[in-house]
């Protein structure tokens, strides 16, 4: 479950001069939504000016930035560009994955405990169909314990067990959202084309992040909205289609998706054969300039930096803080085990993750709180000393509660307080 792979490149320096971020913000959030680079800010406002006057558009314009898009997202995945469509978001992918996937009365779907809700509801429906859902939930630190093994190892292990000849989909996700915990792709997608399930995969918190390779994993559906990991707007993302979607149904019936629809002198003539590859699945918001165009320089930023690179140095920067944490009482999990752009703090006994987190923003220190954990989500604009300014504030706050739950009493004959 590593992070890293070979590259030909030096290693990665802070990116954050390619960033707008004020200069005392410690944003470590991500997860949350990812800052526009300079390049994805240019391309936006590109956009804005050519949609402002629109007389220089044609209708290349409608499906030429489209294909740059596929092409360039297609490659941070190590993806053909032919079986990746543009989608708007996860919940739009997942709704494609139900409405084509056989599924029958008595089947079930494998789930993650606590997994982001898009790539739950859709699930949820099938259950007036008879279908199952099966949650697999994290296990405890004790349970771990008492494996031998760590959380994230069991957790695995958990998932490939409840992948049974009953099982018709595994829906999960690269990293889990709330804290970084890494999922064995590889593995589960074997495990889950022994038996005949397909792999559906939520991929948003990572591509872009670290690397991820399609060919190795062998999804049935891999989908990415761009706004976290990816840098780029809500709005628009992609998906990686495997063979099960090579005939299937798309949600939308768009003119743009159509076989010949280059040519606007006869969309009249209406046709029932789509558009090669996967373009079928692609949503018409491609068509948005103010999307289209900043996903494409956002993968192509991206792809600059390499997502080996990025995982790299996110890892490097965090690596003294996580050893200055856990030495204040916080649980941080194995760097094996979790995403390098994105990892959750186990809190010590008695403090509140809300009240930390809230304790932090007045710093100008920003991350989440996501069930349970403290969420820490670093990316390229992030240097040492954002981790070493979110340690001080973490030490500052374990300080003051210690000194708070010390009891105060009054001397004897002095009116002088003890703690």
């Amino acid at each position: 479950m590593s992070d890293t792979s070979p590259t030909r490149l030096p290693p990665l320096t802070c990116q954050r001069d390619a960033f707008s971020l004020p200069p005392d913000v410690c944003y470590l959030n991500s997860a949350y939504m990812g800052p526009l680079p300079q390049a994805v800010r240019l391309a936006t406002e590109r956009a804005l000016s050519a949609r402002t006057v629109p007389v220089d558009l044609t209708s290349g314009d409608f499906f030429a930035p489209a294909e740059a898009a596929r092409r360039a997202c297609a490659a941070l995945v190590g993806a053909d560009p032919e079986r990746t469509a543009l989608m708007p978001t996860v919940a739009y992918a997942i709704a494609t994955a139900v409405q084509n996937l056989p599924i029958a009365a008595g089947q079930t779907v494998v789930l993650l405990g606590e997994q982001f809700p898009s790539n739950v509801y859709s699930w949820r429906r099938l259950r007036d169909r008879g279908v199952r859902l099966r949650t697999v939930a994290a296990p405890t630190p004790a349970e771990a314990t008492a494996s031998g093994c760590s959380v994230a190892r069991l957790w695995n292990a958990r998932v490939l067990e409840a992948i049974d000849a009953d099982c018709a989909v595994v829906a999960v996700e690269t990293a889990h959202w709330t804290d970084g915990t890494l999922f064995d792709l590889v593995a589960i997608g074997s495990r889950a084309r022994a038996v005949g399930a397909a792999l559906v995969v939520d991929a948003t918190q990572t591509v872009g992040a670290r690397p991820l390779d399609v060919a190795a994993i062998r999804p049935d559906l891999l989908v990415a909205h761009a706004y976290k990991s990816m840098l780029s707007h809500y709005g628009l993302g992609f998906a990686v289609l495997g063979e099960r979607f090579a005939d299937g149904r798309p949600l939308e019936e768009s003119w743009l998706m159509r076989h010949g629809a280059e040519d606007f002198s006869r969309l009249v003539d209406y046709q029932d054969a789509y558009a090669d590859g996967m373009r079928r699945y692609d949503t018409s918001l491609r068509a948005n300039p103010m999307l289209i165009l900043p996903l494409e320089a956002a993968a192509t930023q991206l792809l600059a930096w390499q997502p080996a690179r990025i995982a790299a140095y996110c890892r490097s920067i965090c690596a003294d803080f996580v050893d200055r944490v856990r030495t204040l009482g916080f649980g941080v999990a194995a760097d094996e085990d979790r995403a390098a752009n994105l990892f959750g703090l186990r809190l010590p006994p008695g403090l509140d993750p809300e009240r930390v987190r809230a304790e932090l923003a007045t710093r100008r220190i920003h991350v989440s709180v996501r069930g349970s954990a403290v969420r820490v989500s670093p990316h390229v604009y992030n240097d040492v000393s954002d981790l070493a300014k979110l340690a001080d504030a973490l030490s500052a706050v374990v300080a003051r509660d210690i000194a708070r739950s010390i009891p105060v009493s009054t001397s004897p004959g002095t009116g002088r307080l003890n703690r």
